[in-house]
């Protein structure tokens, strides 16, 4: 894995204080055409409410035969759905030729009723994920899929549904797809962050195939899990905040950074706005250390790994200070401000502060101009506009939760087309080569999954029980 780190100035003045950017990168190489990777074992959590009836549960239906397709005999797969009641369509088992063959019949089969206990549906997924019989090393992923909001079941509203989460999500990562703009975006958000997984905004019911496809490439192309960042001032530095959306702990001497799992060819940067103290003389003096554990992909398991990486820069006179930042890193920390202004103004958003919301975002849109950054600041003036009201600010939930993910990583299963727009405009990688080698392949094949029995199917029996 290539790692840098590296301050947007390489020269500042010594005789006064100055304030700069730190960027650490970290870039997955490609995966070998012919590499063992470890065993993974997905758990689509599939809402078969009222509200899915018809093309949206066909298209989920489909979704969810084609990603059995693509898993290897080393893999396993169960499924869970969920409307009033819950049911466990059957619980994750090896992906033999027979057992994919039975399985698909089962989703085939799959029908939608009543309504939606979404806390029911994860917590059922999380309960397979972790109770199951796995060959170590597995990477555990539960995927809920829902097109409505929690109205039943031991949690309806976000706060639990997070505590719920984080006292049951174990060795899973759960990803979260909100399918619609009827669909509760802001909590699924929050789900997929809180679990380490993704989320994706499902727009139509042929974009569901797409979300599963790029999940599954993702997922299968996992390079590296356990990604900690310790970056540890020098005398006479400090650390004033950081930028990027991760989470952080504070320690003794430093910070230390932790990320979500990192895909082939996925490069993902942080971002923290630093303090040099003034010198008594100019010269070349340490800034900060930076060092990174890890596990990565080696040989077909996950492998530890380290990474130091010393920091330094030129206290240098007046004259010869660097006048701009660099280009190429100053992109990555204005959008990675961007992301924080949007943060932000989401803050003041729900306090009903909608005018301080748009100044916040305003201000990032002139910094990006006067910075040269076009695209980054024609996406904050088109966020601002999400933000002039209540209604506009409940309304755009699918776009202001899509430009989140995409500028929190180069990686996405599907995001709303107004964000994936605004974010190819400024530059931003959306999807990895294996995602969208994966999104080619799920289209390959025949579209119309199989259709319910006229009879006693099997959903229709099971229904009686949940």
């Amino acid at each position: 894995m290539k790692t840098t780190a590296r301050l947007t100035f390489d020269s500042l003045r010594f005789d006064q204080p100055v304030r700069a950017h730190l960027v650490v990168s970290l870039l997955a190489p490609p995966l070998q055409q012919q590499a063992r990777r470890p065993p993974v074992c997905v758990i689509p959590v599939i809402d078969v409410s009222g509200s899915m009836a018809g093309e949206k549960l066909g298209q989920a239906r489909q979704s969810v035969m084609k990603l059995i397709d693509h898993l290897g005999p080393q893999d396993r797969c169960g499924v869970v759905v969920f409307s009033t009641g819950v049911g466990v369509v059957s619980p994750p088992v090896e992906m033999t030729p027979a057992a994919k063959t039975e399985l698909k019949l089962k989703v085939g089969e799959l029908q939608a009723q009543d309504q939606t206990n979404l806390s029911g549906g994860m917590l059922a997924g999380l309960e397979l994920a972790n109770r199951s019989l796995l060959p170590e090393g597995t990477l555990v992923r539960v995927i809920l899929f829902t097109d409505g909001h929690a109205n039943t079941g031991v949690a309806t509203r976000s706060e639990l549904l997070l505590a719920l989460l984080e006292a049951h999500h174990g060795r899973a990562t759960l990803s979260a797809f909100g399918y619609g703009e009827g669909a509760d975006q802001e909590l699924l958000s929050n789900l997929a962050k809180r679990g380490g997984g993704n989320y994706a905004f499902v727009a139509t019911p042929d974009d569901a195939m797409s979300a599963f496809a790029r999940e599954l490439g993702g997922l299968l192309s996992t390079y590296a899990t356990g990604v900690a960042v310790r970056v540890v001032p020098a005398p006479g530095a400090k650390v004033l905040s950081v930028l990027s959306d991760v989470d952080t702990t504070l320690e003794s001497d430093g910070l230390v950074l932790r990320m979500d799992d990192l895909l082939a060819e996925e490069e993902r940067h942080l971002v923290l706005h630093v303090e040099l103290a003034a010198r008594s003389d100019p010269g070349t003096v340490p800034a900060f250390q930076v060092e990174g554990r890890y596990s990565a992909l080696a040989g077909g398991a996950m492998q530890p790994g380290t990474f130091a990486i010393a920091v330094q820069v030129d206290r240098v006179e007046q004259p010869l200070a660097q006048a701009r930042p660099h280009q190429e890193l100053d992109v990555i920390v204005v959008q990675a401000q961007l992301l924080r202004a949007q943060l932000d103004a989401e803050a003041q958003a729900h306090r009903g502060d909608f005018e301080g919301a748009v100044t916040t975002l305003f201000q990032l849109c002139k910094t990006a101009t006067d910075r040269g950054h076009a695209g980054v600041a024609s996406a904050a003036k088109a966020m601002a506009e999400k933000f002039s009201d209540a209604d506009a600010f409940q309304g755009s939930a699918s776009h202001r939760k899509s430009m989140q993910a995409g500028l929190r990583r180069g990686s996405a299963s599907s995001l709303e087309p107004e964000a994936r727009a605004s974010l190819r405009t400024m530059g931003k990688k959306v999807s990895t080569k294996a995602q969208d080698d994966m999104d080619d392949a799920f289209g390959k094949t025949p579209k119309q999954p199989p259709r319910p029995p006229s009879g006693d199917g099997i959903a229709r029996r099971r229904s009686k029980r949940w």
